[in-house]
């Protein structure tokens, strides 16, 4: 009788082993030596639910995330990379790139593998035959995701009556890029804008290198949610809806401003610290 228990859970042993997925101990591109499901299978935590006549202030800023600091280098994880997700998503027709910052416009899955990409002339066609005779011939080398080093955080600063707070909410993300012809680098813009509404749930489980902790993986939703990040703003709302640097007065002032920027923080600063009695 011993023998032949002893049978049955070896049996049951070689067969659970058999049925591991070893898939499931790969993420980000790493092998573990556990399953870690604790970024993958993580839920998208909601908004507070906000009514109109609870908004008692309200202002709207757009600042930079620049990877190249030491703060927004985890953005760079060469395993999984921001740029990277962003990009393949958008390229595959899984996310939404709007043309502007009023989020209504998008581009098409075709339209946008063109942009971003560098527009060559090859060479003129001389073949009888060829429809495209006499005419330059131009293809667009695909853009590399590698370029993108900024991106633009679209926000709300909001002062929410009925909770008593006073806190940012993500509106929408933009990769920056600057356009190139021939070799002739352009001013740096918007690739494109990103709805963070529609891209939480990709953040939200997609592991983020943890400078402090490999077993406590953030995912680039808390990145941004709990605001990880060094930045500056670059626009506030205004009558002439200009950014900071289409001022004449800073136009040729990056110094200046900087200190603009530095003055929109400390505005909202003093506005929350106003609210509350000591």
């Amino acid at each position: 009788m011993r023998i032949i228990i002893a049978a049955v859970l070896i049996l049951c042993a070689f067969t659970s082993n058999a049925q591991v997925s070893y898939a499931d101990f790969i993420t980000s591109g790493e092998h573990t030596s556990y399953v870690k499901v604790a970024v993958r299978d993580r839920p998208v935590i909601a908004y507070p639910a906000l009514r109109e006549a609870d908004v008692k202030f309200s202002r709207r800023v757009i600042r930079c995330i620049d990877v190249r600091q030491k703060m927004n280098k985890q953005l760079e994880w060469p395993r999984q990379p921001l740029n990277r997700l962003l990009y393949e998503a958008m390229a595959k027709g899984e996310i939404i790139p709007y043309k502007t910052d009023s989020l209504l416009s998008f581009f098409n899955t075709e339209d946008f593998s063109k942009r971003g990409g560098e527009e060559v002339i090859t060479f003129v066609s001389t073949d009888p035959d060829d429809p495209t005779i006499g005419r330059d011939s131009v293809y667009y080398e695909p853009y590399k995701y590698e370029k993108i080093k900024k991106y633009w955080v679209m926000e709300d600063w909001i002062f929410d009556y009925k909770h008593s707070v006073f806190k940012p909410r993500i509106i929408a993300l933009a990769p920056m890029f600057a356009p190139s012809y021939g070799g002739q680098v352009g001013k740096e813009q918007p690739l494109c804008w990103i709805k963070m509404d529609e891209i939480r749930s990709l953040l939200a489980n997609t592991e983020m290198f943890n400078r402090y902790n490999d077993a406590l993986r953030l995912s680039f939703d808390d990145f941004f949610q709990m605001r990880i990040f060094d930045s500056y703003i670059v626009y506030e709302s205004n009558m002439f809806d200009n950014k900071i640097t289409d001022f004449q007065e800073f136009e040729n002032d990056a110094t200046g401003a900087l200190l603009k920027s530095d003055e929109i923080k400390n505005d909202l600063f003093i506005f929350e610290h106003d609210l509350w009695q000591y």
